[in-house]
């Protein structure tokens, strides 16, 4: 379950959790990981480079369909 040990807590402008972050960068790192989640659900690994600014779970998604839709954008290959 959920806990001030294991969620950070915000009101408005304030971190409520008594020891703050746990790491100065802890939003970035979060979305790095989010986006890294979101990606890996392709199924395939991607070598590529994505430069993402306030992106999200909605804006990944919406980005991988419109991106993978258009078949000209990608292709996938065997690396031996």
């Amino acid at each position: 379950g959920g806990s001030l040990d294991n969620v950070v807590v915000i009101d408005k402008n304030t971190i409520l959790n008594q020891d703050g972050l746990r790491f100065p960068d802890e939003f970035v790192r979060h979305k790095i990981l989010d986006s890294i989640g979101d990606f890996s659900l392709l199924g395939l690994p991607v070598i590529g480079h994505f430069k993402l600014n306030k992106s999200g779970h909605a804006f990944n998604h919406a980005f991988i369909e419109t991106f993978f839709s258009n078949k000209q954008s990608w292709e996938t290959r065997t690396i031996s």
